[in-house]
């Protein structure tokens, strides 16, 4: 079994991912930016639903959509600026 230091992190390259999401033209969400793009999916996760059955199913995203409610304006920040970190 490959080290963990072999694999790669969960989230790695979330950043450049969105950056292609929000710059085809099947993106249909209201981000401009990166930061606004993990936001959104974040707390609005059908704004755009990536498709693959990794991601969807049926058109419906597989985040919870209890984000928005449990995690705070500041958390939600905090998380986007992790993911953001990820390389």
């Amino acid at each position: 079994a490959p080290s963990a230091a072999a694999a790669p992190a969960q989230g790695a390259g979330v950043a450049a991912r969105a950056e292609a999401i929000i710059n085809s033209d099947d993106y249909q969400g209201q981000a401009t930016d990166v930061a606004g793009y993990l936001h959104e999916s974040i707390v609005k996760p059908g704004a755009y639903v990536v498709p693959g059955d990794m991601y969807s199913a049926g058109g419906q995203s597989f985040m919870p959509v209890t984000y928005a409610d449990n995690l705070s304006d500041e958390q939600v920040d905090q998380l986007v600026a992790y993911l953001m970190s990820l390389k």
